[in-house]
């Protein structure tokens, strides 16, 4: 039921790194190869003849709630047969396990006038840190939209900019943090003319609670950005950058290094 949810960590770092061409050509022509075969365990006879079975969520508790946020306790079936307990947080306002609740955006930025690209990196306070992070625009998908007509109207909300969904980079419904949460997003990369009228002068639409700071930085180098922001932030506070915008900025970086390291053995 859920093999189509996927983490986007892995998903950006893995995707950003085979579109190196030449390090594509090397996965192509060289031995390596990723078994689909069960991995061999050195488990007892006793241990290895128990039976397994697909792990099943029973029943689940609503321990408390708030306006945006329920603390549940799920009871499952494990592999083993074994009933267990666990802890989890879910937003009151999802809907569905099958669809996204919310769109992280990737812009690029792109101008006749130059043959740099650029994307968007957001900083905001985020009190479960009690600091601020530093990350790609995001929001939630509302009722009857979907994840791309939710990308386009978030990003100009807090950035101001105006652009068009890029279909020809289909998202998966990824889950962000398995292990104490069912949130799930889309990745959406997000088009901006910047020399189109309507980007001249782009001006933030955020509501009440937010206060968001931008950085406009260039695409390939998103990862220096990053670690200075680490140390100075984006608005001179110490940011901590989201692992999922962290891990796409590593994929850039070692694209970069294997296509050098390609070009540099012809």
């Amino acid at each position: 039921m859920y093999t189509h949810i996927k983490s986007p960590f892995i998903i950006l770092f893995m995707g950003t790194i085979a579109s190196c061409s030449s390090f594509s050509r090397k996965l192509n022509s060289s031995n390596l190869s990723f078994s689909t075969s069960p991995i061999t365990s050195k488990m007892s006879t006793s241990a290895a003849s128990a039976k397994r079975r697909k792990p099943t969520v029973d029943s689940d508790e609503i321990v408390g709630s708030t306006r945006w946020v329920a603390l549940k306790t799920l009871t499952y079936t494990d592999a083993k047969n074994v009933e267990r307990k666990w802890d989890m947080a879910e937003r009151t306002t999802k809907k569905s396990m099958e669809k996204a609740d919310a769109s992280v955006i990737i812009p690029i930025l792109k101008s006749v006038k130059s043959s740099t690209l650029e994307t968007i990196l957001i900083e905001q306070y985020r009190p479960p840190l009690n600091g601020f992070s530093v990350e790609f625009p995001a929001g939630l998908i509302d009722e009857g939209e979907t994840p791309q007509q939710a990308a386009v109207r978030e990003l100009k909300e807090e950035t101001g900019y105006v652009g068009t969904a890029d279909d020809s980079f289909p998202s998966n419904v990824l889950c962000m943090s398995p292990g104490l949460t069912n949130e799930m997003v889309s990745i959406v990369v997000v088009n901006v003319d910047l020399d189109a009228p309507e980007n001249q002068n782009p001006k933030q639409e955020l509501e009440g609670g937010e206060d968001i700071t931008l950085k406009r930085v260039p695409l390939l180098k998103m990862l220096k950005s990053m670690q200075d922001a680490g140390q100075n932030g984006l608005s001179k506070e110490m940011s901590m950058p989201v692992a999922m915008l962290y891990g796409f900025a590593m994929g850039v970086e070692l694209g970069l290094k294997c296509s050098s390291d390609g070009a540099e053995k012809k």
